[in-house]
């Protein structure tokens, strides 16, 4: 995953160094504490790169970790560098994990989408952010020009992710678009347009520039299911009658 790495810390120089990396930032910074704030639970992960590690405080755990590839060499608390192609998590141990366009910039998402579900516990959530493919943003990463940035992943639809979560028994709860201003490097502009985001949700939800899905795993009942048996008696024949009675 040597190059998704090289893809992360090009990602993550981005969302500080670019306008637009800040307005996204501050979106998700306000959208993700409303939709995770009546989760209960004591451990979280956020599965990304260190410049998201402003997203954590949005989450009620206590010490909600962050976790992400060695491509940072400052000190961030509560901050785990870790190989992403197999997370060092025991398996069904997290309440919540989020990753935010962490799938957009790695070689295998595929992969990285199955240990992030393994390592949810039963009942647990799981965040997952994505650019809109069908969206302004979306066609700004057709025509990017510039590899350095946040334009040149590979942007995966919500109902393909929709997919991957019914594949690993997870329910979905809520499916959230934002991110309705259109990608200009403009500030003057996108705060006259700020007002979109308000009504985005209502009037052109599909086209909005991102996604927040939310899904809960599962839990496999553990109660043994009784089973009714039936059996054909045709073939057993009845015990004849005792010497001194007689059958009816």
């Amino acid at each position: 995953m040597a190059h998704g790495y090289r893809t992360l810390q090009r990602w993550d120089q981005w969302l500080t160094h670019h306008f637009l990396g800040s307005i996204l930032l501050q979106e998700e910074g306000k959208l993700l504490p409303s939709l995770l704030n009546k989760h209960l639970g004591k451990h979280a992960v956020l599965i990304g790169v260190p410049n998201q590690a402003s997203l954590l405080s949005g989450m009620t755990q206590d010490k909600p970790l962050l976790m992400s590839p060695p491509i940072h060499h400052g000190h961030i608390d509560f901050h785990i560098e870790s190989d992403l192609h197999e997370l060092p998590i025991q398996s069904g141990t997290v309440d919540l994990v989020v990753m935010p366009h962490t799938l957009e910039f790695v070689d295998h998402p595929r992969h990285l989408f199955s240990e992030a579900c393994r390592i949810v516990k039963p009942e647990g959530l799981i965040a997952i952010i994505g650019f809109n493919p069908y969206s302004a943003w979306g066609m700004k990463n057709i025509f990017a020009e510039d590899s350095s940035s946040a334009f040149a992943s590979h942007m995966i639809h919500a109902q393909k992710i929709k997919g991957w979560l019914k594949l690993a028994d997870f329910a979905m709860e809520q499916h959230h678009s934002f991110l309705f201003r259109p990608p200009l490097s403009y500030p003057a502009l996108q705060s006259k347009l700020s007002f979109l985001e308000k009504i985005g949700p209502y009037c052109f939800s599909p086209f909005g520039g991102a996604y927040v899905l939310i899904a809960r795993a599962k839990v496999i009942p553990l109660t043994p299911i009784k089973m009714k048996w039936k059996q054909e008696l045709n073939n057993i024949r009845m015990p004849s009658a005792m010497p001194g009675h007689i059958a009816r």
